[in-house]
This record gives structure tokens, sequence and C-alpha cells, in this order.
């Protein structure tokens, strides 16, 4: 049994503008720490399982404003389409967490999407602007 994790977050650009679009990718711009050959990432947004598993992902963002009428809504997107639990907030400037668990063959992709109906921006005023560790499992 293998054991393997990595933690991303968003950190740039400091006092700058993200905007992550309706249906669009976070796209995580460090890699705090990473272990194991088991999770990569590639910094398009995507996270890859490279090996067969279970895996938890634990996220969190900091929106600043968002142009939707239901919030900040947020999701772990597989490489299928298939949406896991959606964390949500009912203010587009409060903190949006989630968590997924995942049985995931070798390859198998995964993204965090935004999911409300408009574009949200992310907090300026934060140093992390968002984050996500994921832990997998193999074997």
């Amino acid at each position: 049994m293998a054991i393997s994790y990595i933690e991303l977050t968003r950190l740039a650009p400091p006092g700058g503008t993200v905007v992550v679009e309706e249906g669009g990718a976070l796209l995580f711009d460090t890699v705090v720490s990473s272990g194991g050959t088991g999770i990569g990432y590639d910094f398009a947004g995507t996270i890859t399982f490279n090996e067969a598993g279970f895996y938890y992902i634990d996220w969190f963002v900091a929106p600043q404003h968002g142009l939707t009428t239901n919030g900040s809504n947020w999701a772990i997107q597989t490489g299928d389409g298939r949406l896991s639990l959606i964390g949500s907030s009912h203010t587009k400037v409060s903190a949006t967490t989630g968590f997924a668990i995942l049985e995931a063959a070798a390859g198998d992709t995964v993204q965090l999407i935004n999911v409300s109906d408009g574009a949200l921006y992310l907090s300026e005023a934060t140093e992390a602007k968002a984050g996500l560790a994921a832990y997998g499992i193999q074997g």
C-alpha cells in the first residue's frame, strides 16, 4: 500500500485580480508540498491520479465578489464531467470550503470548478486566495 499527497495554493498576483469564469477551473500556482508518486499537477488546473486508489480532497476559496445570483459555488469535477459534493456559500464574499472522496483509476483527472451561475473574483486582500490538499491511498 502506498500513500501520496499534494498541497496546492493560489497566491499570485499579490493584491491583484484573479477571475474564475463560470465553468472555469481554479488555477493553483504553488505546490506547497507533495509526496509519493500517485498525484500530479500540471499548473493548468488539472490534478492527475497516476495510480489507482482512493483519494480525499479538501479545498477552500476566498472570493472577493462575483457576478452571480447564487453565491459562491465550487465543486471537484472529474475528467468525465461528474461533479463531487458542491461546496457553497450564500454570499460572494465569504470563504467557501468543500471536500470530496473519490475512487480513481490510473490516469483519472479532476479540477476545482466554479459551478456558480457567473464569474467569481478571488480576494485581493488575502495572501492565499485558494488552497487544495489531496491525499491518496493506492494499492
